[in-house]
């Protein structure tokens, strides 16, 4: 399993090796430990013109994913996408609900991987579904990171 992840984001510290930490624990707890996925972290204005491009909605975003649908070669490890995450819009809404800031960006990023591995978010029942195992899941690394001694350290 393979979780590459870029920064393109200078206003405020991201943590690549905690992304690629939640994004791993995501595909390890629905069973899909064998594939990899691309984590991409930029501003409001590269994740609006994506926005844009593909879906064709205009403003920025908290995050979108991008599903491949390449076969692996043989013996290597599928490559579900790409997810990317405005910390923009982490930030902002992180202020709004008084939350710290890497743990609203990490939700973009399990909310993303978990599209990435097939939950769907239109229709309210699998909008309630895809959130609660999220949190669940953002709630376990957390706490896994805590135990593991990084909450006195964790921004979180």
């Amino acid at each position: 399993m393979s979780v590459d992840v870029q920064v393109r984001y200078r206003k405020r510290r991201v943590d690549p090796a905690r992304v690629r930490a939640l994004a791993l624990h995501v595909l390890a707890a629905e069973g899909r430990a064998d594939a990899g996925l691309s984590v991409v972290v930029v501003n409001d204005r590269r994740i609006a013109a994506l926005h844009r491009e593909f879906l064709d909605v205009p403003g920025p975003t908290d995050v979108i994913s991008f599903p491949l649908d390449d076969d692996p070669l043989p013996g290597e490890a599928p490559l579900l996408g790409e997810v990317v995450v405005s910390a923009d819009t982490a930030a902002r809404e992180a202020r709004a609900r008084g939350l710290p800031f890497e743990r609203e960006l990490l939700l973009y990023v399990a909310h993303g991987t978990l599209h990435l591995l097939g939950y769907d978010d239109h229709a309210p029942r699998d909008r309630a579904r895809m959130h609660r195992r999220q949190e669940a899941l953002l709630a376990r690394f957390l706490s896994g990171s805590r135990r593991r001694g990084r909450g006195a350290a964790s921004r979180v």
